[in-house]
C-alpha cells in the first residue's frame, strides 16, 4: 500500500478527503449566499434580506456583542498564552510532561462551556463553597458569570480553551529565536523593553497575527458555546442566525443567510489582508531587513 502511494501521482489521493470537505463547504457557502438574495418563498431576486438585516435592532446589538466577546477573548488569550510560552519554553523543551500544558485542548468546547457553567453559575460549585464558608449569605449573591449580558462566561470558556492553543503556536517561535542577540543587547545596555521590541517582537509578530486571526474567526463563527451559556439577549451572531432560520417566521430565513454571508465575506477579507501582511513581514525577516 505504501509503495503504491509513493508512486508518482499516488500521493494526491491523500488530499482527496480535504478537497471533498472543502468542496462541500464552498458549495454550502455559495448556496447560502444565493439564497440571501432571494425572497422568503424563493420566487424572486431581492435585496430585502440585507435591508431587513441592517434595520433589525437584534442584529446590530448582536453584532456589537459578538465583536466585543470575540475581540476580548482573542486579546486575553493571546497575551496570556504568549506570556506563558515565553516563561515556560525553557522548561518545556524536551520534557515528557509538556503535554500537560495542552491538556485543555483535548476537551471539546461544549464540554468546557459545561464546566464553566458547573463551576461559575449561581448554582455551581464555587457559589456553593462560598455559601458554605459563610462568605456570601445566599448562592444568589454570587456574581452572574454565565448566561450574562456581558459575556463573561463566554470569555472565560474561550480563554481557557485558546490559551493552550496560543502556547502551541508560540513555543516553536521561541525555540527558533536567536536568544544570544538578547544577551548581546543586554550587554550593550538595552533594557527588557528594548530587547523585546528590537528582537523578540519581529519574531513574534507574524505568528501572533496568524494565531489571532485563527482564534478570532473561530470564536465569531462558533455556535455551541454561546448557545449553551450565552445570554438570552444579546445573542452571538451564529445563535441569532440559527434562531432566525429555524424559527416559525419564514420571512427571516433570507436574513439568516444574509447574516452568515456577511460574516463569511468579512472573515475572508480580513484573512486576505492579514495573510498578505504576514507574508511581507516574513519575507523581510528572511531578507534580514526585520519588520515594521
Amino acid at each position: 500500500m505504501n509503495k503504491w502511494l509513493s508512486r508518482k501521482g499516488g500521493g494526491s489521493l491523500m488530499v482527496l478527503p480535504a478537497l471533498f470537505t472543502a468542496a462541500i463547504t464552498a458549495g454550502a457557502v455559495i448556496y447560502g449566499i444565493i439564497l440571501s438574495f432571494r425572497d422568503s418563498w424563493n420566487e424572486s431576486w431581492t435585496l430585502e434580506a440585507y435591508a431587513n438585516l441592517f434595520g433589525h435592532t437584534f442584529f446590530l446589538d448582536s453584532l456589537v456583542f459578538s465583536l466585543y466577546v470575540t475581540a476580548v477573548s482573542t486579546l486575553i488569550s493571546i497575551v496570556i498564552g504568549t506570556v506563558l510560552a515565553r516563561g515556560m519554553f525553557v522548561y518545556l523543551r524536551g520534557r515528557s510532561w509538556k503535554w500537560l500544558a495542552w491538556l485543555p485542548m483535548l476537551f471539546p468546547h461544549f464540554v468546557a462551556a459545561y464546566l464553566i457553567l458547573l463551576f461559575f453559575s449561581q448554582s455551581g460549585w464555587t457559589a456553593s463553597l462560598l455559601y458554605q464558608a459563610g462568605v456570601i449569605d445566599t448562592p444568589g449573591q454570587f456574581p452572574v458569570l454565565t448566561n450574562d449580558r456581558y459575556g463573561i462566561g463566554l470569555i472565560l470558556t474561550y480563554v481557557w480553551k485558546e490559551v493552550p492553543f496560543v502556547m502551541l503556536m508560540m513555543l516553536p517561535v521561541f525555540y527558533e529565536m536567536n536568544h544570544r542577540l538578547k544577551d548581546a543587547a543586554a550587554t550593550l545596555g538595552g533594557g527588557r523593553y528594548r530587547q523585546f521590541m528590537d528582537l523578540e517582537w519581529h519574531y513574534l509578530k507574524p505568528a501572533l497575527l496568524e494565531t489571532s486571526v485563527i482564534i478570532f474567526v473561530f470564536i465569531i463563527g462558533a455556535f455551541e458555546v454561546p448557545y449553551l451559556i450565552g445570554a438570552t439577549y444579546p445573542k452571538m451572531l451564529p445563535v441569532l442566525s440559527y434562531e432566525w432560520f429555524y424559527g416559525g417566521d419564514w420571512s427571516m430565513r433570507p436574513a439568516a443567510f444574509a447574516l452568515m454571508a456577511i460574516i463569511t465575506a468579512s472573515v475572508l477579507v480580513c484573512f486576505y489582508i492579514i495573510s498578505r501582511t504576514i507574508r511581507r513581514q516574513r519575507q523581510r525577516m528572511q531578507e534580514g531587513g526585520g519588520g515594521s
